[in-house]
């Protein structure tokens, strides 16, 4: 363990020291692998939450609204370290709860990091917070969670009701309709029912909208600040840079989103394209990748999640003939208000060798880079904005190698740099 990669990293939170670009902390490996634990480790308990929300008719029982169920486990330490605190994660458009929860190559277990190694366990970045004595509440999405293993990826389908496989009819339907409004509406429900607690919300990739929406529609929770990992931005954003960045037109982005209905599988070929393998994986070839997670990770994402998420404006038109919703039901990750941002910080983490989030959009300079446009962005409503660069980490740096070290870092920010 290296006390000196502790004391460099709070200097930075805290007092700037050794910050380049006003607000981007340059990690060195060294340091995130020897990165010492910023609090006691305790046992935790895990017990499974679920609840169920009811929007948008349902042709077929047009005197009912279609359920949704949001499903999720709840992680709380034997010994909470930081009082009237919880940490809520969301995951990327493909994945679940598990994505926190377990890594590919460690063990579908609940080990006490009290009493064992907890560099050498393997286990997701939610366990390792939790037992570090913070509350978490790793969420799936509706429709990306099941108790069964997944069926084979060309068939498998969403069940939007736990337990229940949509026909094909009722899956167009609801694909139609699976809009960020509905999915905000259901964390809020899990969140508020589930915690008591001020609120860290931590979305990866497209999780990242919801902290960005989450006050804006009610969230009763305190919101005390913005995490983030290889993470999402408010979709606005988002499209400033693509018009600053995109090789390609609007429309050339949007086409293969034309069939709205639709589910966007996963492929080991997808994550390779997409930059997801790096050098810090110890599963080696993503064929392997795929293997070790298809049994419970959906690898599928809504075609209209995608399209919010990416700002595909251009396919709005043929979106509310689809779908016939209301112009307050789609695109709300347009309507982000960063006037929210104002009394919080935000601290996000970033993986060198994330294409999306720190590689493209490079070669036209820092500014250009995905996460520091967006924080450009936010800089004149946030109180405060730290960017850590961790050397080798990709878009899934949370299931590498010494993803340890991440949990510890997102908690010495909450125990050094949010609470001073």
């Amino acid at each position: 363990m290296s006390q000196d990669a502790m004391n460099r990293l709070v200097a930075a939170l805290t007092t700037g020291a050794g910050l380049k670009d006003e607000f981007i902390y340059y990690m060195p490996f060294d340091d995130y692998k020897t990165f010492p634990d910023p609090l006691p480790r305790v046992s935790f308990t895990v017990k499974e939450v679920q609840e169920s929300i009811r929007r948008y008719p349902n042709p077929e029982k047009p005197s009912e609204l279609f359920q949704w169920d949001i499903h999720g486990r709840l992680f709380t330490p034997a010994k909470v370290s930081i009082a009237d605190m919880a940490v809520v994660m969301i995951h990327g458009g493909a994945a679940n709860e598990y994505e926190f929860i377990f890594t590919p190559d460690g063990p579908e277990e609940y080990p006490d990091l009290s009493k064992s190694d907890p560099k050498k366990a393997r286990v997701g970045v939610a366990q390792h917070i939790a037992s570090l004595g913070i509350p978490v509440l790793a969420i799936s999405l509706p429709g990306h969670y099941s108790r069964k293993a997944w069926a084979p990826l060309p068939e498998r389908r969403p069940e939007f009701i736990i337990g229940q496989i949509p026909s094909d009819t009722e899956l167009k339907t609801r694909l139609a309709v699976f809009t960020f409004r509905m999915c905000t509406e259901a964390v809020k429900t899990l969140v508020e029912k589930t915690l008591q607690q001020a609120i860290f919300m931590w979305g990866h990739s497209t999780g990242g909208e919801y902290f960005y929406l989450m006050e804006q529609y009610g969230l009763k929770n305190k919101l005390i600040g913005g995490l983030g990992f290889g993470t999402g931005m408010p979709a606005w954003v988002r499209k400033e840079w693509d018009l600053a960045c995109a090789k390609k037109s609007p429309e050339e982005g949007a086409g293969q989103f034309r069939n709205l209905t639709d589910l966007s599988r996963r492929s080991p070929q997808g994550y390779a394209k997409s930059g997801y393998v790096g050098p810090n994986q110890p599963w080696g070839a993503v064929e392997k990748w795929f293997e070790l997670e298809n049994h419970r990770r959906p690898q599928f994402k809504p075609f209209l999640q995608d399209i919010e998420h990416s700002a595909h404006d251009v396919l709005i038109p043929d979106i509310k003939k689809v779908s016939g919703l209301a112009d307050d039901e789609l695109f709300i990750t347009y309507k982000s208000d960063l006037n929210r941002l104002r009394g919080k910080k935000l601290l996000h983490i970033v993986g060198e060798v994330d294409k999306g989030h720190w590689l493209e959009g490079g070669e036209k300079g820092l500014a250009y880079r995905r996460e520091v446009f967006a924080f450009n962005k936010f800089k004149p409503y946030a109180d405060a904005l730290r960017l850590v660069i961790v050397p080798h980490l990709t878009h899934y740096g949370h299931v590498e190698s010494y993803n340890e070290g991440l949990a510890n870092i997102m908690v010495t920010g909450f125990k050094e740099y949010f609470r001073n």
